[in-house]
């Protein structure tokens, strides 16, 4: 089925509305990746960082993109694929149409779809919404306001050494300091899509999530704008390796390494 028949649904424009655009938008991906039976791996062109685009990530993009237009929201977009789009807006919808891409080429039910919307850095984001689309469980933040998952409201667990559950990113890419945090906890996950593995700190399904990698394969903004947002209203903490409160520029090139935690005594158990 083609995506073009994936029929779109009114969402509320962004000034009277954004949890209801957001939540739109993020039905209008789900939609469209359920209904998609060809290969989510097969190259469809260029993404705008110059690698390939895989079909998953533009059958979900293209959806989000016409359910915006259909919205005639006042948002700009930053997005992993087409780059970043100059709609006049006040603001800018930050776009991962697909975190997770290896995952679901490899059959792997975890990645999800991420929106959030800001202005010029992540401190500044106040909307963000995560959806599990194999699961279809929505994770949605507002700034001050707290964090949820599916209505039902969240909080972050209280740190236990023994008990202690990471998910850290392992691999050749991986900085060596992140095999060392591994042995840290009393047991280790690597999701492999980050914005769930944020909503996985925010759920208190995780303690800690550590991010370490060469350049090449640094998280993004598009990756982290919302779940980042999603874990410090529920309560949680996002630093950079340094200890330092995470922040970086809504740009597209921008890439940082990263550590959420729960609590940020877990923060203390690191090496």
């Amino acid at each position: 089925m083609s995506t073009r028949d994936t029929k779109l649904i009114p969402a509320t424009p962004i000034d009277t509305g954004v949890k209801d655009l957001l939540l739109g938008l993020a039905d209008a991906a789900s939609r469209a990746v359920a209904a998609f039976d060809g290969d989510p791996g097969a190259v469809t062109g260029k993404g705008a960082y110059g690698t390939p685009t895989q079909a998953i990530d533009r059958v979900a993009e293209d959806a989000i993109l016409r359910q915006l237009e259909y919205d005639g929201a006042d948002l700009n977009v930053l997005s992993e694929e087409t780059g970043f789009v100059d709609r006049g807006g006040s603001r800018t919808l930050i776009v991962d149409p697909v975190d997770g891409t290896y995952n679901a080429v490899r059959g792997i039910p975890i990645y999800a779809t991420s929106l959030a919307v800001g202005d010029r850095t992540l401190g500044s984001v106040t909307h963000g919404l995560v959806k599990d689309l194999p699961r279809g469980d929505t994770y949605y933040a507002e700034k001050g306001k707290g964090a949820s998952r599916n209505g039902v409201p969240l909080r972050t667990r209280r740190f236990a050494a023994k008990e202690s559950l990471f998910s850290v990113y392992l691999g050749t890419r991986a900085d060596p300091a992140a095999y060392d945090v591994a042995r840290v906890a009393r047991r280790v996950r690597s999701l492999g899509a980050a914005a769930l593995d944020l909503c996985a700190v925010a759920a208190g399904g995780v303690d800690l999530y550590y991010a370490n990698a060469d350049p090449s394969v640094r998280l993004r903004i598009m990756d982290i704008a919302a779940g980042v947002l999603l874990v410090r209203e529920a309560g949680g903490v996002v630093v950079d390796t340094k200890g330092r409160e995470l922040e970086m520029p809504v740009i597209l090139r921008a890439r940082t390494n990263l550590v959420a935690a729960g609590d940020p005594r877990a923060l203390e158990a690191l090496p």
